[in-house]
């Protein structure tokens, strides 16, 4: 999974390396792999499962903002920076993580300084979500942001999102009032499929047309 797809399939100079280095972690659900404010660490790629991503300022507790995305890796910071972590990793079901100590990445580095470049392509690709979250959270209307959040959590590779609606209107500032009235609406549509904590997203196209019907009207879609 890991070759092909996200980071570490397109690093290809340094995949028998991390391979060779790393190993496989299981993490039960609800288990944390690491906390903000947890001493440097490795990173972690997600074999298989569903994660939860939180992060915030300083002074503010960790708010769950992502889903973790089966190929993703986090954990970069300590290194690059020599800091502690900014942001939480937590099993939101059963995980398969693959590990790259500290330690293995700082001897790869010394082996290949421009092996440097390709763990920092991990923080670009940080930089590329967190700006669809906030675009996502730009948006004015409570349902379109509702809407967006589930259309990311069809990129899991997962059947069922594992989350409760109290989560869902953390992540799209909504309130569970909202989250409860947005999701009938979308399952009478035929859009997602929903239980007590267990989402599942049908048909994600549909739920991108309706956050941003401008681009719906632009396209000719609507």
């Amino acid at each position: 999974m890991l070759l092909q797809h996200g980071w570490l399939a397109g690093e290809p100079e340094l995949q028998a390396e991390v391979m060779a280095r790393g190993r496989a972690e299981d993490f039960a659900a609800g288990e944390v792999v690491f906390r903000v404010g947890d001493s440097c660490g490795g990173i972690y790629g997600l074999v298989d499962g569903v994660l939860g991503v939180s992060t915030a300022p300083r002074d503010r507790g960790a708010r769950l903002v992502q889903f973790g995305i089966v190929g993703a890796w986090a954990g970069e910071g300590c290194f690059i920076s020599g800091e502690r972590r900014r942001s939480e990793l937590r099993a939101i079901s059963d995980c398969t993580l693959f590990h790259l100590p500290l330690d293995a990445m700082r001897q790869i580095v010394a082996g290949d300084p421009e092996a440097l470049r390709g763990f920092a392509r991990i923080t670009i690709a940080h930089y590329d979500v967190m700006a669809r979250i906030i675009d996502d959270l730009l948006l004015r209307n409570v349902e379109c942001r509702i809407a967006a959040v589930l259309e990311r959590a069809s990129w899991l590779f997962a059947e069922d999102v594992p989350v409760s609606q109290a989560e869902l209107g953390a992540m799209s500032n909504a309130s569970r009032s909202q989250v409860n009235a947005a999701l009938a609406r979308f399952e009478s549509r035929g859009w997602v499929s929903y239980a007590y904590r267990s989402i599942r997203v049908l048909d994600p196209a549909a739920l991108w047309q309706f956050a941003h019907p401008e681009e719906a009207d632009d396209s000719g879609v609507g």
